[in-house]
């Protein structure tokens, strides 16, 4: 299974891509004569229509094909301008002002005009269509969360007025501007979405739900345009000859749909793909192999997983004990065994690869000698410790780590641990109802790569299985969201983080590392943590030299 965005609750593999690292650009005269990129797609994409994109395998052809206001700098350091030439926001923060390339196209040749993302944005905030990242945009544009709560039946008459009142407005064709319900710093990476790309309601309008399922009707302003869909075959796309920007080099990408990881490395070696996605169960022969693991390329995700504790009921309740367990569990192990080679250490919430990454906070840090030191910190001893570990017995990946966590808790401190294997189901009713001790592994994905969008799950007001409740934890998360002092925001938000590992309501395992092969004889090739394949931020950059 291919993750989603939000909230991870289980160790599902294989998993998103990707991280920020050195650029990999080489440029040469030469081009190949037949200039067609061939990558692979995990999984038939069940819509490309932006507002219902969800799913990594969507996202890579979306961001081919379809253009948004901003686009993410490959270092994550900031957003640069993409289908607006230039924005500007207002002193308070609350109000932001895009202003449209004039030479913006899509396929067709139509003008790209401020009412289209006028129109894409409402709806995605518009309650009938249930956009996945509907929560997103509601909770940042002015009015936004109060529509998307109307009930699409009860409120059927007045939705469409009621979209109207959102803080969304044409100045002219050419100028868009968004008015929020308050001040947001992260909102740059919203107008950065693959989701927030413009639509026109002329070609919705004709073809209905239906309009991204056809290359014909599936009209959109990035520098390539589908072409071809064959189902669990191959989308194809092509230059959109009406691009605003630089000419791509690539005639074509040609995303082959190939769900099966040993499929995948057979094909890749045939010279059949281009790019292709290493599965767990291939990671160890790759790896051994001398041509293939010099074509590898290896891209943290800002994907971090954790094991969680019920923490207001003995004996987890006692914080010293948390950071026993913390300390006591061998993360390289963990990613050596159990990801095999697939992920790195993560003591931390944030991950490496995103700002706010903060690996000297140590609280957590694997150390026997220490784990055993706050043991007897807490007051309790391995042997009066005995708790329970529940976790979805559906999952391999799942109970490989129940059985990790056993037995280092009981190698490193004498801690005896049950293990519940439970269906899926039951598990979440159990997590619902506080009827756990220890869970896991469960973890976090980012919807964008800002601080704003990972501190939530742990608040107070969140559906939080921790029970975990720090005030001043709140406090800080709550302030930094709106400062628009980014000095004083990273603060706040360090403050935060600060508290979360050190008071350890999770115990964070591992950052997962996505393992994809690529031909030698692609060029231009920078990686990025928001890419869903090497080079899917800046297709336009890449090219095929001679072979």
């Amino acid at each position: 299974m291919t993750l989603s965005r939000r909230l991870v609750c289980a160790l599902a593999l294989p998993l998103i891509a990707v991280t920020a690292c050195e650029t990999g650009v080489t440029s040469g005269p030469k081009l190949a004569k037949d200039q067609v990129l061939r990558v692979m797609l995990e999984d038939q994409p069940a819509s490309l229509d932006p507002g219902q994109t969800q799913y990594t395998y969507e996202a890579a052809v979306l961001r081919a094909v379809s253009e948004p206001l901003l686009q993410p700098k490959p270092d994550l350091s900031g957003v640069e301008p993409a289908a607006a030439q230039s924005y500007e926001v207002n002193g308070a923060g609350t109000a932001y002002v895009f202003h449209l390339r004039p030479s913006a196209r899509y396929w067709d040749g139509t003008p790209v005009k401020a009412q289209d993302f006028i129109y894409a944005w409402q709806r995605l905030v518009d309650p009938r269509l249930a956009a996945p990242d509907e929560t997103l945009f509601a909770n940042a544009i002015l009015n936004g969360e109060k529509v998307s709560l109307m009930d699409p039946q009860r409120d059927k008459a007045t939705i469409d007025s009621a979209l109207g009142t959102l803080g969304l407005k044409a100045v002219d064709d050419l100028t868009f501007q968004v008015q929020l319900q308050q001040p947001y710093p992260a909102f740059v990476w919203l107008a950065a979405l693959p989701a927030s790309a413009p639509i026109r309601k002329d070609v919705v309008s004709q073809s209905g739900d239906k309009w991204a399922t056809a290359p014909a009707s599936f009209i959109t302003n990035g520098p390539f345009k589908v072409t071809e869909m064959v189902r669990n075959d191959h989308i194809r796309v092509e230059r959109n000859p009406y691009y605003w920007g630089p000419r791509p080099a690539l005639a074509r990408i040609d995303f082959t749909i190939v769900n099966d990881g040993a499929t995948a490395l057979d094909r890749y070696r045939k010279g059949e793909l281009d790019v292709a996605t290493v599965q767990l169960a291939q990671a160890a022969s790759v790896a051994g192999d001398k041509t293939l693991s010099r074509q590898l390329v290896k891209t943290p995700n800002l994907t971090v997983f954790w094991i969680a504790f019920r923490t207001n009921s003995p004996p987890l309740d006692n914080p010293r004990l948390r950071q026993a367990i913390a300390q006591a569990i061998d993360r390289n192990a963990f990613v050596k065994e159990i990801l095999q080679g697939e992920g790195e250490a993560a003591t931390t919430l944030i991950p490496r690869g995103m700002h706010g990454y903060t690996p000297s906070l140590t609280t957590q840090k694997f150390d026997v000698a220490q784990a055993r030191a706050s043991l007897a910190a807490s007051g309790l001893s391995g042997k009066q410790v005995s708790l329970t570990y529940a976790y979805d017995q559906t999952l391999d990946s799942a109970k490989a780590t129940a059985k990790f966590v056993h037995d280092q808790l009981k190698a490193n401190l004498g801690i005896e641990v049950a293990l519940q294997p439970l269906d899926a189901n039951t598990l979440s009713s159990h997590l619902e109802s506080g009827q756990f001790q220890i869970t896991g592994p469960r973890g976090w994905t980012a919807d964008y790569p800002d601080q704003a969008d990972w501190y939530d799950v742990f608040l107070t007001t969140s559906d939080n299985i921790l029970y975990w409740h720090n005030q001043q934890f709140d406090n800080f998360v709550s302030v930094a969201r709106t400062d628009g002092n980014a000095a004083r925001r990273d603060q706040e938000y360090l403050q935060a983080q600060s508290m979360l590992v050190s008071e350890a309501p999770v115990a964070f395992l591992a950052q997962t590392v996505s393992w994809y092969l690529v031909q030698p004889y692609v060029r231009g090739m920078v990686t990025s943590p928001l890419d869903e394949w090497p080079g899917a931020l800046d297709p336009v950059a890449l090219s095929i030299a001679p072979h």
